[in-house]
């Protein structure tokens, strides 16, 4: 304990000079003046960038200590000269039933000038004090609210950096890095374009990243969508060797995480979508994110249906005669689609799926199917294989009966299919489709 306060008092010290020297700061000449005066006038330049900022600021604000146990918060704070200071935030850890609703509370700062500036919260406010309370077990998990260090939030920050647009604080007690950004527009506004931003690259079915260095080595993300994620060499947990567990804030344009990382020698912090939408980036863009969608696209449920303006010749002469043979099950009945996916009758299978109509008006559909081998032999390539071994549904079994060649046109056309492609998806964040082009075998196909 001795050498911990030994170190934060030789760290405080060094922060007048370390502060005074900033991009924010750095005109001013104070050298000339005592090291109160100095800080003194620091503290004055420092609130006049807080309170000069239109829309307030954005706190990207993290607790804990070095293992992530919360996922990051976005909080916004708008000060004033009077001393007080508007936060809000629509966090899980709102007090009072107001739990992921949006909150503003009002109280006051402080601006401390110890061995270096210290932004001080000292007063309860219902959007910030939530982290730092030590014994509230309604407002975290119980197995985190114990010895009263609650959720290891902090409430009183020192100054690291500033520039402009950014101040870089670190939580006094707990050391979580925190970073005040102005906001760039309305605090609702930031907080609907960073869910939608959220939502169109991360999801239920898809929540697992590959993390591509330059060097085209790869590691992985797991559970992004969290906000509390792994940081890991392999999927299987099983296999892995590295396992780091990180925090992240999410952003209108990408995500941030609490302390910068590296891969290799490549360093991150924050993460941009590209302009494409095929992945997310780092500063400097040596580092890519990029969803695991090779994984889901050969294991979907969902029915993608193949572009029959694709068709070679003879698909489109199996398509015919495929179509001829529903007939023979029934008169009223006409092939809709083939697809990949999986079908929906009893016994359903992954694989080639026929939809196809049941009336007339075509305003009914059902669907019968051939399971077919579907794997991922590297990313972003997909194999597709049928053999005898592969069986088919219930649907196709019964329909059959009638239409005896049935099973063999739905081969003959899984055989045209078979093969190893690269697949560009349609959504590299949540494909619903995507164009297959062949590397081995098989022709190219697109599916919707």
């Amino acid at each position: 304990m001795k050498k911990i306060q030994l170190f934060r008092f030789m760290f405080l010290a060094m922060l007048p000079a370390f502060v005074l020297t900033s991009c924010r700061f750095e005109d001013e000449d104070y050298f000339g003046e005592s090291a109160a005066l100095r800080i003194e006038h620091s503290a004055d330049q420092l609130k006049n960038q807080l309170v000069d900022a239109p829309n307030g600021w954005v706190m990207q604000y993290f607790c804990g200590t070095e293992v992530a146990q919360f996922e990051g918060f976005n909080l916004f704070a708008r000060f004033e000269n009077s001393n007080k200071v508007t936060l809000a935030g629509n966090h899980r850890y709102l007090r009072d039933g107001n739990q992921n609703k949006y909150t503003e509370a009002s109280s006051v700062y402080e601006m401390l000038k110890e061995d270096g500036l210290v932004l001080a919260f000292n007063v309860w406010n219902d959007v910030l004090t939530p982290f730092v309370d030590p014994v509230s077990y309604s407002a975290a998990p119980q197995n985190i609210v114990k010895n009263g260090e609650g959720m290891k939030g902090d409430h009183n920050f020192v100054i690291m950096s500033t520039k402009d647009n950014e101040i870089i604080l670190r939580g006094e007690r707990h050391s979580a890095e925190v970073r005040l950004v102005k906001c760039d527009r309305t605090w609702q506004e930031y907080i609907n374009d960073t869910e939608a931003l959220k939502q169109s690259i991360t999801n239920t079915n898809i929540n697992d990243y590959y993390v591509v260095d330059a060097d085209n080595d790869t590691l992985y993300f797991q559970s992004l969508r969290n906000g509390r994620f792994l940081y890991t060499d392999n999927l299987d947990k099983t296999k892995s060797v590295k396992v780091d567990s990180l925090a992240c804030v999410f952003t209108p344009n990408g995500f941030r995480i609490e302390k910068q990382d590296s891969m290799n020698n490549y360093k991150f912090h924050e993460f941009t979508l590209t302009d494409d939408k095929s992945c997310l980036k780092s500063e400097d863009g040596n580092v890519k994110v990029v969803a695991c969608w090779d994984t889901y696209a050969v294991s979907h449920a969902a029915i993608w249906k193949m572009d029959a303006s694709m068709f070679t010749a003879e698909q489109q002469n199996l398509f015919t005669q495929i179509d001829a043979e529903l007939k023979k099950q029934n008169s009223t009945w006409s092939l809709e689609s083939i697809g990949i996916g999986q079908s929906t009758g009893s016994n359903k299978v992954l694989g080639l799926v026929l939809t196809f109509y049941t009336n007339t008006a075509k305003t009914k559909t059902n669907t019968a199917g051939l399971s077919m081998t579907m794997s991922k032999p590297a990313p972003e390539q997909i194999s597709i294989t049928c053999t005898e071994a592969n069986k088919i549904d219930k649907n196709m079994e019964n329909i059959k009966k009638k239409a005896t060649n049935i099973e063999q046109l739905c081969r003959d056309f899984a055989a045209l299919i078979s093969g190893t492609y690269k697949m560009t998806p349609n959504n590299y964040f949540l494909p619903t489709g995507g164009q297959f082009d062949p590397i081995n075998g098989g022709t190219t196909f697109k599916l919707n």
